[in-house]
């Protein structure tokens, strides 16, 4: 949920910001699960709507299959960023499944149009266009700091039924990618919003939960009426983060007890196809092996110096972006350029973005005018996207 919330419609006004000034006549993009092989979402964007003061991209989601995810309204300012998005999350035939408007002004922005600092908030509704939930995702020192999703009663007076909140201060992301760590997680509910839960969920170097450790407390808020451990050892994942194959095993111990109850359930395709309680002596499926590691491409390595550099400094002066450019044989127009953004120390790189020029034409000023520019974002190392611009 937190990546259809929120990272969409940066993504696409991002995946432009600063190849031109010149606005696209479409752009076409690709988004990578965490190996960077495995197609998470493809998508298009059309810019008929967008001019020199802003506008409206429409863009549209599909799954790597070719079944339909989403539609989006994506408003963005002058500068290509994004102010507000209203997005269809569509089910597998197309048919609508939720609506979310999100709205971005609170946000700081860096130079290359990702979150410094601020809140993106976002109201949800079901299909028949009744208010569901209210989320927000609050940013804070250029990474996400804490989601809360509330779940709104269902009497109609705007009382609130439940209330989740995720806390990313243990997490290890590089740029938008969570690379291990864990997530603090809590629930309250309740007329009173009590405490009804809370959770660490311990992930792996992929961003996918390893472990998860909960407690489920009764309406007190105080006493424990469960906790359950969750591990996801035997589970392989697909490029969104959604269980795809493998075992799950979930261990449940009640509130003042040692007895433990372990239960098994396995998925295939996607989906669960089996729940088994374990007897005593049963046993207990080994963890899945590791996958074999696919290749993928790595950003361009130059043979030869940039023919000019461009830094970005944070107001604290420390480094921000560094973008070199080599330019083609005539010196008239970009041939290939490599733009690197840096964590708030200056020093560590959260993300390279490789800009392929050589299919674009230019006008004698350097804009481009026709033809494609390709542009390939890696986080941490690892491809998370390519983005084909036409003009």
């Amino acid at each position: 949920m937190i990546q259809e919330l929120g990272q969409q419609a940066l993504a696409v006004a991002v995946d432009v910001t600063g190849l031109a000034r010149n606005r696209p006549r479409s752009v076409g993009a690709v988004h990578y699960g965490p190996d960077g092989a495995s197609v998470a979402t493809m998508g298009h964007a059309s810019y008929a709507d967008v001019s020199d003061a802003g506008g409206t991209i429409r863009y549209a989601a599909s799954l790597a299959g070719g079944a339909p995810h989403s539609t989006s309204d994506i408003v963005v300012d002058a500068q290509g960023r994004a102010v507000s998005s209203a997005t269809r999350l569509l089910t597998a035939d197309g048919t609508l499944r939720r609506t979310v408007q999100g709205i971005y002004r609170a946000l700081a922005l860096d130079p290359a149009g990702w979150p410094t600092e601020g809140v993106a908030q976002f109201s949800l509704a079901g299909p028949d266009g009744s208010p569901s939930h209210v989320a927000e995702m609050t940013y804070a020192n250029e990474r996400p700091a804490r989601y809360s999703l509330v779940n709104d009663a269902s009497d109609g007076k705007g009382a609130i039924a439940s209330r989740l909140e995720i806390d990313f201060a243990n997490a290890v992301l590089v740029g938008t990618r969570l690379r291990g760590g864990e997530l603090a997680i809590f629930r309250h509910a309740g007329p009173a919003l009590t405490l009804a839960s809370t959770a660490r969920s311990i992930l792996t170097a992929h961003g996918t939960p390893g472990r998860l450790l909960a407690t489920n407390y009764a309406e007190d808020g105080s006493t424990v009426r469960q906790r359950v451990e969750s591990n996801y050892s035997g589970v392989a994942f697909d490029a969104r983060g959604k269980i795809l194959d493998g075992h799950l095993l979930v261990t449940l111990q009640p509130g003042g007890s040692n007895t433990q109850v372990l239960t098994l359930f396995r998925f295939t395709n996607g989906k669960l196809t089996s729940t088994r309680v374990l007897k005593p002596g049963d046993p207990v499926p080994p963890p899945r092996e590791a996958a074999p590691a696919k290749p993928v491409p790595e950003p361009w390595q130059p043979t030869r110096a940039p023919d000019r550099t461009r830094r970005a400094f944070r107001a604290d002066g420390s480094l921000a972006q560094v973008r070199d450019e080599w330019l083609s044989s005539g010196g008239a127009a970009p041939w290939r350029s490599l733009v690197t953004g840096f964590a708030t120390d200056g020093r560590t790189v959260v993300r390279v973005t490789d800009v392929d020029y050589r299919a674009a034409q230019f006008a004698t000023d350097g804009q481009p005018i026709g033809g494609t520019i390709i542009s390939t974002r890696f986080e941490g190392g690892v491809r998370s996207s390519t983005t084909r611009v036409e003009y």
